[in-house]
């Protein structure tokens, strides 16, 4: 029987991730992500459109133009935030795992060894087969969702990335 160690590894022997080595995601997904807000938008403006034209005269005027302040502020706010943040988002691929990094407000690194991956496939919405984008998820054991996704990645990079943890999958079998 083997000998049991957990050994203590010190803070200042941890391994750098620069976060400039993270690949940035292809300035096409964007536009997706501007056509949800859109999306989300015209749902908005939708709803206050048939709430004025089935409201009584007793709504007072003030009520809808602050409702419609709010949805022309969130859409703002969420236009703001994803621009700013686009830069923020991108994936690296190291030899033991695979992360990607997001977030403006709050940051978040989701990494996935490469020894844990069972499945791996490629995605494409509709949006991203009109600009040609696919994302890349990435799925362990024990989970019926993807562990880590990697949208906004140009149909051959995705297909290369799916090609190279298949691989690596592979190795471990």
């Amino acid at each position: 029987m083997e000998n049991f160690t957990n050994s203590i590894v010190l803070p200042g022997n941890l391994p750098e991730v620069d976060p400039v080595k993270f690949t940035g995601l292809n300035r096409k997904y964007l536009t997706v992500l501007y056509a949800r807000i859109l999306i989300v938008f015209l749902i908005l403006a939708g709803g206050l459109i048939a709430f004025v034209s089935l409201a009584d005269e007793t709504v007072p005027e003030k009520f809808i133009y602050l409702i419609a302040g709010a949805i022309l502020l969130i859409i703002a706010y969420s236009a703001i935030i994803t621009t700013l943040g686009f830069p923020k988002k991108g994936y690296l691929i190291r030899e033991k795992d695979v992360s990607f990094q997001r977030g403006l407000i709050t940051y978040k690194v989701t990494s996935v060894p490469l020894n844990r991956i069972q499945h791996v496939e490629v995605n494409q919405g509709v949006l991203g087969k009109m600009l040609q984008l696919s994302s890349v998820k990435i799925y362990t054991a024990g989970g019926t969702s993807s562990d880590l996704t990697i949208p906004g990645l140009s149909k051959p990079e995705a297909r290369k990335m799916k090609a190279f943890l298949s691989g690596k999958i592979s190795e471990h079998e």
